[in-house]
């Protein structure tokens, strides 16, 4: 007999992102600062409410990308 514990496994939804048509639709750039702000707010998962916007502003500077076009993919998302 085995327990249940042995059955049970976790589902890691890493990259899970990438596999959504909206995602496939951006350009390589914007691929790469999505996949970074992905990865910080993963780092502090308590935290994403309450540093998402600043995130966002600050990989959008590095990147040189427009922090509204980044948070138009968010909200087609």
């Amino acid at each position: 007999m085995k327990k249940f514990k042995e059955f049970n496994t976790w589902v890691v939804e890493k990259d899970e992102h990438k596999k959504s048509s909206t995602y496939k639709k951006l350009s390589p750039k914007m691929k790469t600062v999505v996949d970074e702000i992905f990865a910080a707010m993963e780092k502090n998962p308590g935290n994403f409410l309450s540093t998402f916007d600043k995130t966002v502003t600050n990989i959008a500077k590095k990147h040189g990308v427009k922090e509204k076009d980044i948070m138009s993919y968010f909200d087609k998302e």
